[in-house]
Formats: C-alpha cells, structure tokens, sequence
C-alpha cells in the first residue's frame, strides 16, 4: 500500500483530505520506527502534523496529546520499545499484538475477510513489507485509501457512497475494536510514545464510525 494525493478544493473536499491524511500519519505510526519517524517524534514534527489535520476534521475531540514525551530515546532504543512492545514475547506472544485475528475470529476467516475488502477495491498488499493484511497499519492504510477515493469522487463529481460504506463497514467489523483491543494492550506498558498513539486511534476511529453513521442516516451519500 501507498500514500496517495489529490488536490483538494472546498472546505468539504479538505475535510476528508484532512481524515485521509491521518490515517496516513497513524498507519506509519504503527510501522516499525524508520529513523524518520523516530526524528519526527523527537522533534515534534509527528505530533505537529497529527495536530494540523486534526484542526480541520468535521469533528472536535481529539488532540495530538503527548505524543514525543520519549525524545530522549535514541533511534535504537526507540526501535528496540517498539520490538518489544509488538514483536518479542513469551510463548503467548509480544505484550500487545497489532494483528486483528490475534484477538478475535481465527486467524484465516479474518484475514479472507479484510483481503476481501482490499481485494474488492483493487488494493494489494505491498511486496516490500511482507505483512499479513490484518496488521494494524495495514487496515489504517486501508481507510487511507478508502477516504483518498472519496474525496477524488467529490472533486471528480461522482459518486462516494460505495466509499463512505466501506469505511463504516471496514470500521465497525475490523478496525475499531482491533485499536480498542490494542489499547487495552499498551496501556499498561509504560512505552508512552505508542500509549498515546494507540489511544489517539481509538477515539479517532471512534469518532469517525459516529459521523460515517450519522452521515448514512441522513441519507446524504448512499
């Protein structure tokens, strides 16, 4: 999966550019840490740029809280938080897992399903990062995608209803209570950095599935 970029123009348009662009941000978040994302926590550019979006969602409530208190963690010993935080473990596994099927479903009936929503959307899994498709930031990159296209069908003057279904669909089935899990998860950790992360995307998918539904009943997109 890819970032993706349109030009955006009206105030509607910029709104789900703004919800495009931070799934963007929260997707590369959960990645392992590349020495950009690391010097953008450290500087406060992360959390600066979680901030700017956050100003122009169609929807107050959220902040970019706290995200960069461990800045003065090297590259490594913020890398070696994340492994083992997500990837290193005991017999049951790392402390808190960022794939869905770890917590609810069985491994291969949720991955077949998310495939499915990727699939029907013509997205395939990159290459490069090798990642199962149920893999936190892979979903997050999904409603990039998803928002990405609907905001396109709004410039282009067609239509965005399959899109907005999508979204509620994707979240309500998979997304929101996979970050409810993996916030329960890092909680208790003391890796502060992914404590505010995870909870940053809670209350953002939270809020999200309550304006995508509430958008449905008004029967403005379906």
């Amino acid at each position: 999966m890819e970032t993706y970029q349109v030009e955006l123009k009206g105030a509607e348009a910029e709104q789900i550019g703004c919800r495009s662009r931070l799934y963007s941000l929260l997707s590369s978040g959960f990645r392992f840490p590349s020495a950009e994302i690391y010097e953008g926590a450290k500087t406060g550019k992360f959390a600066a740029e979680i901030q700017a979006v956050i100003t122009n969602l169609p929807y107050s409530g959220l902040t970019a809280g706290e995200l960069g208190r461990e800045t003065g963690l090297s590259c490594e010993e913020f890398q070696s938080n994340y492994i083992g935080l997500f990837e290193v473990g005991n017999n049951d596994g790392p402390p808190c897992f960022l794939y869905e099927a770890e917590y609810a479903g069985g491994r291969m009936k949720v991955m077949e399903e998310v495939l499915r929503f990727y699939h029907h959307f013509g997205l395939r899994l990159s290459t490069e990062k090798r990642d199962r498709p149920d893999h936190l930031a892979s979903e997050l990159e999904f409603m990039h995608l998803l928002t990405f296209k609907e905001a396109k069908a709004m410039v282009d003057g067609k239509e965005s209803g399959a899109y907005l279904k999508a979204e509620r669909d994707f979240l309500r089935f998979h997304l929101s209570d996979l970050l409810m899990a993996v916030g329960k998860r890092v909680g208790g950790n003391r890796v502060l950095f992914y404590t505010d992360l995870a909870h940053l995307a809670e209350n953002f998918c939270q809020k999200e599935l309550a304006y995508l539904l509430t958008i449905g009943k008004g029967g403005k997109s379906d």
